[in-house]
């Protein structure tokens, strides 16, 4: 079984000053979370990709600033658009803290992330306080890349996808994942 990768004590500590949380992803499939009744919508729109609710989350520490979630200024831009942005703040990140990067994650790193999340605070990320937005991931479905985001009360979480190459969303930012170097 494969090692969660961590952050060192040292890095954990600044993160945490810097107002970051620390969770573990431990290698979930979004098909994982539909059999414990975890709520998602649509529930059919990647029927025609049978293998996607089969990938699972990464195995490592992700570190997220809950009042800082998306990049500013990341949505109406493409999947491409948005990963230079990710690479630049990882760069004035990894100046900040030592033993970090900054990525765009997959389908189920964030959905394993919004729920742990959920558990740990009751609060919903890309929920209400976030606008109802999304993230786009770097998980492709054909020619497009998933989106996760508008979890609501009444409906769960949404994962959809939309073109990676030209489809640029008002309500699709991207939302980096700090792991460890």
């Amino acid at each position: 079984m494969d090692e969660v990768r961590r952050f060192s004590a040292e890095t954990r500590k600044v993160l945490e000053k810097e107002a970051y949380l620390v969770y573990e992803l431990t290698g979930q499939s979004i098909r994982s979370f539909k059999e414990v009744g975890r709520p998602f919508y649509p529930a059919d729109w990647h029927k025609d990709y049978p293998d996607f609710e089969k990938l699972s989350s990464s195995k490592t520490e992700v570190a997220i600033n809950p009042q800082k979630l998306v990049l500013p200024k990341s949505n109406n831009k493409t999947l491409k658009e948005q990963e230079e942005m990710v690479r630049e703040f990882g760069l004035k990140l990894a100046r900040k803290i030592s033993g970090v990067e900054a990525t765009t994650g997959e389908t189920p790193d964030y959905v394993e992330l919004v729920f742990l999340h959920f558990d740990k605070t009751g609060e919903r990320l890309f929920g209400e306080k976030y606008n109802f937005g999304f993230t786009r991931t770097k998980t492709l479905v054909g020619s497009s890349s998933a989106s996760v985001g508008n979890f609501s009360a009444q409906l769960g979480l949404e994962v959809f996808h939309c073109r990676s190459d030209e489809d640029r969303r008002a309500g699709v930012w991207l939302a980096p994942l700090v792991v460890p170097v």
